[in-house]
């Protein structure tokens, strides 16, 4: 009869094979899940070594060329750590857990052995146990083993780990000897609404290890996002590159358009108007010209996004300034938002602001606000063309631009309060700041049934 040993190599080097046969069928969310999952079965040192060169921001073909190698490497990773941790047989308690085994134990399961031998625990391990325990959120996570490699898809799992890297070892030990009771409690108790209460000071408990002064539910955020959230600028021009040597002469003068839409006056006479002079008009550049152009203005606006503008209430992507963290963000007060807003808008000009409302009053909700296609199809829209003259005209001009700036502050308090509602008040929150502006402008919002410019 084979030995346990002898059954997980198989399992591992079996994995492998099939992981490493099937990645030409994988897409870029699958390439980065897989080295989310077996990077969390790695010590510091080793990941440090194994992941030189990695970033989730690369291409999915560079993706999967650098999973090929890895996928062997970290097998015979997991390997020599099964074979050292059973060296004097099977136990399945901690120090002689694998990294593997403690990703593949149910909450229920792991964390009574993590109380009995919590001295053998390795802080990172511990960091890892407690940033999952500050996600049990449903009581169904405490039987199901599925759920170590699910906190994975969250950037919030490793915004905790890297919170708890400044954690001491006595603190992680003191946080993990809270945890473990009420974990035996949550699955030991009678109702579900007892169990829920302790996930409740579960959370707590494992947040407050972790810095975090709020519910970590509130801090999710969407499932594979890359992280880290901010593209490395030398990723963002290498990407961008690579884009446009693919494109068309027509989508060349689209995403042209896209960037030029993000200067101010003041940035466009500077940056654009040295390639325009080149040129008999725009519309006469050729291919190359158009690509020195946007890189031109990618560079001297790095890290901006055409709905950067509306996003930033929720994620602290500023449209013009340095972004803040995801979670400072969630965690500041509003006062210091809107604060962080206020000196965003600063960097803006009336033409820029009359852009962005004009954007507000051509998007009948939220997510049409928030999606880039959408607002790039504007740009080649001659009712939202005129709109934002018209915004510009009748706002930008008056008071030396002091009206278009009041009103912008207050669609950017309206918007910094609308960011923290849900529902039909979050619904009703938007319509009302497109009515602002259409009575502040004298220009109709547009609607699916027509609309648009009062001419």
């Amino acid at each position: 009869m084979k030995s346990y040993v002898d059954l997980v190599r198989r399992r591992l080097e079996d994995r492998a094979n099939n992981v490493v046969g099937n990645l030409e069928r994988f897409m870029e969310p699958q390439l980065r899940f897989t080295m989310r999952i077996f990077g969390d079965c790695i010590d510091e040192e080793t990941r440090g070594a194994m992941f030189s060169g990695y970033s989730e921001h690369l291409t999915e073909q560079e993706l999967r060329a650098f999973a090929a190698d890895f996928v062997h490497a970290y097998t015979r990773y997991a390997i020599a750590e099964l074979e050292e941790k059973k060296k004097d047989g099977e136990r399945h308690e901690p120090p002689f857990l694998t990294q593997e085994e403690y990703q593949e134990m149910a909450v229920r399961e792991k964390w009574p052995r993590i109380a009995e031998h919590m001295g053998f625990v390795p802080p990172l391990q511990l960091r890892r146990e407690i940033a999952r325990a500050a996600m049990l959120f449903l009581p169904g996570m405490l039987s199901d083993p599925g759920f170590n490699e699910g906190v994975l898809e969250f950037s919030l799992y490793f915004d905790l780990l890297q919170r708890l890297r400044s954690v001491s070892e006595t603190r992680l030990r003191a946080a993990a000897a809270e945890i473990a009771p009420r974990v035996a409690a949550a699955v030991a108790a009678a109702s579900e609404e007892e169990r829920k209460a302790l996930l409740r000071e579960i959370r707590t408990t494992a947040a407050t290890a972790a810095g975090l002064p709020a519910e970590p539910e509130t801090l999710l955020g969407p499932p594979m996002e890359k992280y880290p959230r901010e593209i490395p600028p030398e990723f963002r021009v290498r990407e961008l590159k690579n884009t446009l040597a693919t494109m068309t002469l027509k989508d060349l003068r689209l995403s042209a358009l896209v960037h030029l839409d993000l200067l101010t006056v003041e940035e466009t006479r500077r940056i654009v108007l040295p390639f325009l002079a080149k040129y008999p008009s725009f519309y006469e550049m050729p291919s190359n010209g158009l690509r020195e152009l946007i890189l031109a203005v990618a560079a001297g606006v790095d890290g901006r996004s055409i709905t950067y503008f509306i996003e930033r209430y929720g994620s602290g992507w500023l449209a013009m300034t340095k972004p803040v963290d995801y979670i400072v963000w969630k965690l500041m007060p509003e006062e210091e938002r809107i604060d962080a807003l206020r000196r965003d808008n600063e960097r803006m000009d009336a033409a820029m602001m009359a852009r962005h409302m004009a954007r507000f009053l051509h998007s009948e909700s939220e997510q049409d606000l928030a999606d880039a296609g959408k607002q790039i199809a504007l740009l080649t829209d001659a009712r939202f063309v005129a709109d934002h003259g018209a915004i510009l005209t009748r706002l930008g001009a008056e008071e030396e631009g002091e009206r278009i700036k009041r009103l912008y502050d207050t669609v950017t308090l309206s918007s910094a309060r609308m960011a923290g509602q849900r529902g039909e008040d979050r619904e009703s929150a938007y319509q009302a700041i497109r009515g602002m502006i259409a009575d502040a402008a004298g220009v109709f919002a547009a609607t699916t049934q027509g609309g648009g410019s009062d001419g």
